[in-house]
């Protein structure tokens, strides 16, 4: 067991429950919280207070912590994407504008020339 251990008073509606964990405070009260939502959601009726079995409670904290942290990563991931995407258009648009540069022609105006800036034949 690790020493960094600690106790950790969560509270899933409205019953106090104490976990032994390594993780940050404010995460599992975070995970407990999304917990809570849950239940309410799928509940067809208000639910107000709720026992929940200690080893039903340690899965489902754990199935949401993997989904969180799953999430986060994906969110993460999809920033980076986004970002690469987004770069990778700006280079494509620029390569695209310099497809009508023409290095030999001393204007420009697509007339082509040699390296010298004479019309070419």
């Amino acid at each position: 067991m690790k020493l960094d251990m600690k106790r950790v008073k969560i509270s899933i509606l409205n019953n106090d429950y104490f976990i032994k964990t390594d993780a940050d405070e404010e995460y599992l009260h975070q995970i407990a919280l999304y917990l809570e939502e849950k239940i309410k959601e799928v509940s067809s009726q208000q639910v107000v207070s709720m026992d929940i079995p200690r080893p039903f409670l340690l899965a489902t904290l754990r199935i949401a912590d993997d989904y969180l942290r799953l999430k986060r990563e994906f969110e993460e991931f999809r920033s980076r994407a986004e970002e690469r995407t987004r770069k990778l258009v700006e280079i494509l648009e620029k390569a695209e504008l310099c497809e009508d540069f023409d290095p030999r022609s001393e204007d420009n105006s697509g007339e082509k020339g040699d390296l010298y800036g004479k019309p070419s034949e």
